[in-house]
């Protein structure tokens, strides 16, 4: 007979709250999105990975950059330990000499490597530069001041163009004591005048680049004739990840690292993009398996790409494209796929494409453009049109629902990234590392305070707490949840770390790197072997542990569960007998789509010999059947009870999530 679940566990124990711990030696991780603000993970992965294998990782934007060199710095791991480097790749150094590598000068000698990574297209640069110069600066007036300037000074021929315009009439005027009031006012108008001729330059310049560069200020990539080419964001990313990983050493630089190198040693990498066109986020790589179809819908052109990713990515996803079905245009009809090639299967598809997909930061970084046929047009034959992708943060910034299972046989982490307030940063009286201290401080949200003042600010940040609301309630609402609360790190940040502040200085990287250090080492204290723990004694709160963790999300399953099979049984009782029956989909004659019947109708019993259903109708039949059955005895078992505490809710975390039918995202 099977062991019974648990039938060993409280066998001479009263009270568990004495015992140790388990811990766990493999764990999943879910970093958000933030540009800049992906310094703090380096550091938080290091301390994570000296406990724990990484097993799932994931991210959006920057928070996916920082999930691919995790994984990457992961397979380079087993690698070496499999024999298959001769030389151990190092990835976790590589990752905790990575902020240094930021905060270090780049190559134009004033920058910084963080800073240099984002090169605007020739054409667009000084209006880049100007937008840049009003990062980091506080007051609404100092940033108008900051833009005009860089503008004018990248645009100066225009501003001369506007003073000498604006000068002319002072040729006509006969000077006279009394004079100087026109000379003010001619001055004042030439001033003007200049501004507006470069805003009207700039403007004109932006509308016409911008959708050229695909949307973006940077592509990612070098410009033809870069000094340092090597320090662009997507050449630089694609060599980073293949060092970490061993790929370099393995390929010789000619195959990118792939998916399909992740999976052979059990790594599950996934990050999230948003496709404006169809006006949802997707999970990268896309799916393509008995569930979900996606990856088949996309194509590319191999132009687009050359001006997105390096010459041997491009190559090997040429020489990879996925094989086209023979029946690929007939569920709608022809089309014409000349001059498209295929997405790679999900295996295929290199590592740095998905996480490009993921970071494009609308405005700052290009769009990635795909392309599908949009089969609700009449036109025939048709062509594939574009699908333009932006920043996974748009529609899923922190994708903490990542890897989660009914019950986890490891936990998922959470490094998510908050909004410290300014005046509190500077008294010293605000964490910029929280964890949950218990169960009930978990429970308690965390605030963003709007300012009330009058000014433009205020307005400015009214809308822009009702466009995170909009992006974010999501995983903010899921976030909150028990099960999750327990499990995730939040790091403060203030308006001048990290975000869009790309010229943060080499004192600033720093410290926000060690704030990741010390969510890393948060994290193992709470679900690590004790022997791994490197955090001050005064951290070892283990209250919050694994065996927390588990206890918690038994207890909502069971919760949610029961929730939905009461509904259950109340909606076949209800309809029992009724033309709605739903065991009429069960029987002869057959109801419904022919498409969507279960197959064997009618034959619903068992094998006489083996006592097993031998149609897909009679093993359906059966599981509701099952499933009912459970909700009856609950029920009766209640009511014996006379209101005892034993329904499954009582004294389970609150508030309980529901079960419900949602997309595979």
């Amino acid at each position: 007979m099977d062991k019974e679940i648990g039938a060993d566990a409280s066998i001479r124990i009263e009270d568990e709250s004495d015992m140790p711990s388990p811990f766990v030696a493999e764990c999943d991780l879910v970093m958000k999105g933030g540009i800049t603000s992906g310094v703090v993970y380096p550091l938080a992965i290091v301390e994570i990975a000296k406990a724990f294998r990484l097993r799932s990782i994931g991210g959006t934007s920057a928070g996916a950059i920082a999930a691919a060199a995790a994984a990457a710095a992961e397979l380079g791991r087993q690698r070496y330990v499999a024999k298959m480097l001769k030389d151990d790749p190092d990835g976790f150094d590589e990752l905790a000499r990575l902020p240094a590598l930021l905060g270090a000068t780049a190559a134009d000698g004033h920058s910084t490597r963080l800073s240099a990574f984002f090169r605007p297209k020739k054409s667009l640069r000084g209006v880049f530069h100007a937008l840049l110069a009003v990062t980091g600066t506080k007051s609404p007036t100092a940033r108008v001041l900051s833009l005009l300037g860089a503008l004018i000074c990248s645009h100066w021929l225009a501003a001369t163009v506007g003073l000498v315009i604006g000068l002319m009439p002072l040729f006509f005027v006969q000077w006279t004591p009394a004079s100087w009031v026109v000379f003010l006012l001619c001055g004042l108008f030439a001033v003007v005048l200049a501004i507006g001729v470069v805003a009207m330059k700039a403007t004109a310049l932006v509308l016409r680049e911008l959708p050229k560069n695909c949307f973006g200020f940077c592509s990612g990539m070098p410009s033809d004739g870069d000094a340092a080419p090597g320090e662009a964001l997507t050449l630089w990313l694609a060599g980073y990840i293949d060092k970490l990983s061993g790929q370099q050493a393995l390929h010789g630089g000619k195959k990118p690292l792939t998916f399909g190198d992740l999976k052979a040693y059990g790594i599950d990498l996934q990050m999230m993009t948003t496709c404006l066109t169809l006006g949802r986020p997707f999970r990268l790589p896309f799916r393509d398996d008995e569930q979900v179809r996606e990856n088949n819908q996309f194509f590319y052109k191999e132009s687009d790409f050359a001006e997105l990713f390096p010459p041997h990515v491009v190559a090997w996803m040429k020489e990879h494209e996925r094989p086209r079905a023979k029946a690929q245009n007939s569920p709608f009809g022809e089309v014409d796929y000349a001059g498209y090639l295929a997405m790679p299967a999900p295996d295929d598809l290199p590592v740095v494409v998905a996480v490009r997909m993921s970071l494009s930061f609308p405005i700052l970084l290009s769009a990635i453009p795909l392309y599908s046929v949009d089969f609700r047009q009449k036109s025939r034959p048709q062509t594939p049109q574009c699908c333009w992708f932006t920043d996974g943060g748009v529609g899923s910034n922190f994708p903490i629902h990542f890897f989660d299972a009914p019950l986890p046989t490891r936990p998922t982490f959470g490094l998510d990234l908050g909004q410290a307030e300014e005046g509190s940063v500077e008294g010293g009286s605000v964490k910029r590392v929280v964890f949950p201290a218990d169960n009930g401080d978990a429970r308690l949200p965390y605030w963003r305070h709007l300012e009330t003042k009058e000014g433009f600010g205020s307005i400015a940040g009214f809308l822009g707490a009702i466009v995170n609301v909009a992006k974010d309630w999501n995983h903010e609402a899921l976030s909150h949840l028990p099960g999750f609360r327990d499990r995730i790190g939040l790091v403060k940040l203030t308006d001048k770390e990290g975000g869009l502040n790309l010229t943060m200085p080499k004192e600033l990287i720093t410290q926000l790197t060690d704030y990741g250090r010390e969510a890393g080492q948060k994290f193992v204290v709470r679900f690590g072997d004790p022997a791994k723990w490197t955090a001050e004694p005064d951290q070892w709160d283990t209250a919050m542990n694994w065996q927390n963790h588990q206890l918690i999300r038994l207890r909502l399953l069971q919760a949610s569960l029961q929730e939905m099979l009461g509904n259950l049984g109340k909606t076949i009782e209800a309809t029992a007998g009724t033309q709605h029956d739903y065991g009429r989909f069960y029987k002869l004659p057959p109801c419904g789509p022919r498409s969507y019947r279960f197959v064997g109708l009618g034959k619903l019993s068992t094998d006489s010999i083996s006592g097993l259903h031998v149609t897909q109708a009679g093993l359906a039949h059966w599981t509701l059947e099952q499933l009912l059955a459970i909700d009856a005895h609950v029920a009766k078992t209640v009511a014996a009870n006379s209101g005892a505490t034993v329904h499954p809710s009582v004294n389970a975390p609150k508030p309980t999530p529901e079960l419900k039918l949602r997309p595979r995202v």
